[in-house]
């Protein structure tokens, strides 16, 4: 049985064997860049900080250029949803999924998944012309029986590092997934 839209069907037996794996891995496309930050920076409004605008005021913070900001490295560390001379999509099309690998990379006896955590821990700065890459691995997995089904929290870690080998950022983010029980929670997603 596969629902491919939720990931891959497999045992508890396979989840547990991607215990402590990589489950995956990607360069981001794309180097940080000025415009990107100013981009991301205008549509939040968000102006409190010289150090993401201001050379000289990154500087005086004791950084080498002006700086992302640090949660831009999520944006800058996960691969494109679309490249040239990929097919168009269609309105009929399964919408692209992000990329949570614990989602879809692990196999599991699961039909539907809801995230229940996520947190960030920031280390290094993204600075103009810095590229990420991110290596996911699925690092917990506790077995649980709740109202919408039998399932498990699968943890994954992400590490975001930068082309000189620093780490940018670590996150874990938490996912329940489970086989859905007949009745109003069937057709949770």
């Amino acid at each position: 049985m596969s629902d491919l839209s939720w990931g891959l069907w497999g045992s508890w037996e396979e989840t547990q064997a991607c215990l402590g794996e990589v489950v995956g891995q990607w360069q981001g496309p794309d180097p940080v860049e000025r415009g990107s930050i100013r981009r991301w920076l205008e549509s939040k409004e968000f102006g409190a900080a010289a150090i993401h605008v201001d050379q000289q005021a990154a500087r005086e913070a004791g950084y080498s250029d002006l700086v992302a900001p640090v949660s831009m490295v999520f944006s800058y560390g996960i691969k494109s949803y679309w490249s040239p001379g990929d097919p168009p999509q269609s309105l009929a099309d399964e919408p692209t999924q992000i990329q949570i690998p614990v989602i879809f990379n692990v196999p599991a006896p699961c039909n539907k998944s809801f995230a229940t955590m996520i947190e960030a821990e920031f280390f290094a700065p993204l600075y103009p012309g810095d590229s990420v890459n991110c290596t996911s691995r699925l690092v917990d997995i506790k077995r649980k029986t709740l109202k919408v089904g039998d399932g498990a929290f699968l943890r994954q870690q992400d590490t975001y590092v930068k082309q000189t080998g620093e780490t940018v950022a670590v996150a874990h983010l938490d996912i329940f997934r489970f086989y859905a029980v007949a009745g109003e929670y069937a057709d949770v997603r």
